[in-house]
């Protein structure tokens, strides 16, 4: 009887040991490889340095939705693995051939892995990825070079479509060192030695820049600024070689109203017409309108011989820039252009050492001269100046041929006001010079408590300098102490001795 019941005993303890053993168990359990669950694809594309990469993984088999994971190995430099689609995606950085796992649990525990690799490649034996950075007159952006080398095509234009520049996929460009490329208006384009008509001209920077194959550059023009009588299809693009101006086989384009060459390098260009007719032929003794827009704000004004009538003040509507011209101005501008425009730029380059570009301004047409030059007032707000710039430190500048040329400004800080002479368009700003903190070594200062009306005893002998005066009795007197040092005003009290002379 003892044994069958010790065998009882025995056999309700491993039953209860059991049961807990599946309780511990099933709260623990891991998710079950489930053999019918397939991932695909099986194999994935390469990448390719600087190049966006994408691919989606799938799963079947399972019940949806899937969760996926890496459990093993790395991804490529720069992709990530978006857990709830499956897609890889991102732009690699690193060249190299990766290898990991991929895991898909589905919604009912059931799980899936395979193992996968992608390679990586470089464009060139080397890589180095640079920004380049593009300022289409006022227009900025920028694009990727790896290598060197442009991996897809790229069109570069002006916010007004006048200046186009198409780059083709896989163009080397060569920037001498620079990390930007622009265009902008030239103000003072050489004179022609051939006789023939200028209609704009733009300097494309850095000069030098090289493209192999070459760039197409493209410039628009409008009927109504072409010369009277002058044909569309004589129209020519023309580079500037340090010399003279040298035609290049151009194509026209009537209907778009557009001139287009290749250019293997930077250097200035201009949009031409054979022949000797200028605008001075065509407007002397003519009263001509001239229209205006400053800063958004549109008006006009008239000539007559190319000259003003009376004075002309241009302003926007809310009083920021004022250009006046005086009567009897000559004024200057290029072939068919008769308007006037200023506009705020987003940025400006090469910025003078210790000096920030407070606003710049794009006055156009660039080839556009004053006689005598035109008076340019400038307000500016100064609460919204940088702490290290002071309001006595602000200046008009000009930019011409990449570097910045300060002009001689008036500041009126009463009015918030720069005014200065322009004779010519181009491309302005208002610079301020960045004052430098200077440290002024700290001072200790000693309390002396003293009491107003109290007397002293006055050495005995002689005060130096007054050998015949004795000093018998004096005084403390409190007195107000103030000191300048390192631009600090500095005020406390102090005490002065009186002294009795007999």
């Amino acid at each position: 009887m003892f044994t069958n019941a010790l065998r009882h005993l025995s056999s309700a303890f491993i039953s209860a040991v059991s049961l807990l053993c599946i309780i511990i168990a099933c709260s623990t359990l891991p998710a079950l490889a489930d053999t019918s669950c397939t991932i695909s694809p099986s194999s994935l594309p390469d990448g390719t340095v600087g190049t966006a990469y994408s691919v989606t993984l799938e799963a079947s088999g399972g019940t949806e939705p899937f969760t996926w994971t890496t459990i093993g190995g790395a991804l490529p430099d720069g992709l990530a693995l978006n857990g709830s689609t499956g897609v890889i995606s991102g732009t690699p950085s690193t060249p190299l051939a990766y290898s990991f796992i991929v895991r898909a649990d589905d919604s009912a525990g059931h799980y899936c892995t395979m193992s996968v690799s992608i390679t990586v490649n470089s464009s060139a034996s080397t890589t180095d990825v640079k920004t380049i950075s593009t300022l289409m007159i006022s227009k900025a952006g920028s694009f990727i070079l790896v290598d060197n080398v442009l991996p897809a095509a790229k069109e570069l234009a002006s916010p007004d479509g006048r200046v186009k520049l198409n780059l083709a996929a896989n163009t080397t460009i060569n920037l001498q060192g620079a990390t930007q490329l622009g265009a902008a208006t030239e103000s003072k384009p050489p004179a022609a030695n051939d006789n023939s008509t200028l209609v704009r001209a733009y300097s494309f920077m850095p000069s030098g820049a090289a493209f192999t194959p070459a760039a197409t550059m493209t410039l628009r023009y409008e009927q109504a600024s072409l010369p009277s009588g002058a044909l569309e299809s004589e129209l020519y693009l023309a580079r500037w070689n340090g010399a003279s101006w040298v035609k290049l086989s151009s194509t026209v384009d009537t209907s778009a109203k557009e001139v287009s060459t290749p250019v293997a390098h930077f250097t200035i260009f201009s949009l031409r017409l054979p022949g000797t007719q200028t605008q001075a032929s065509t407007t002397q003794a003519q009263s001509i309108a001239i229209s205006t827009s400053v800063l958004g704000t549109t008006s006009s004004f008239n000539t007559i011989g190319g000259k003003t009538t009376s004075t002309v003040s241009l302003s926007d509507s809310s009083g920021k820039m004022v250009i006046v011209l005086s009567e009897n101005t000559t004024i200057s501008l290029p072939v068919g252009n008769q308007q006037i425009t200023v506009i705020k730029l987003a940025g400006a380059p090469n910025r003078p050492a210790n000096t920030l570009i407070i606003e710049a301004y794009s006055f156009e047409p660039g080839n556009t001269t004053f006689s005598p030059a035109a008076s340019v007032t400038v307000k500016y707000d100064a609460a919204g100046l940088p702490k290290n710039v002071k309001e006595s430190n602000l200046y008009l500048a000009l930019l011409e041929n990449s570097k910045w040329t300060a002009l001689a400004t008036t500041v009126d800080t009463k009015s918030r006001t720069l005014t200065a002479k322009v004779s010519h368009f181009s491309t302005y700003a208002m610079l301020g010079k960045v004052t430098v903190a200077t440290t002024t070594p700290a001072t200790s200062n000693t309390t002396v408590p003293i009491s107003p009306t109290s007397n002293i005893t006055a050495p005995s002998g002689n005060v130096t300098g007054r050998s015949s005066d004795t000093v018998t009795s004096g005084m403390a007197v409190p007195v107000l102490v103030i000191i300048i040092a390192g631009g600090l005003l500095v005020i406390g009290l102090g005490i002065a001795f009186v002294f009795k002379r007999s």
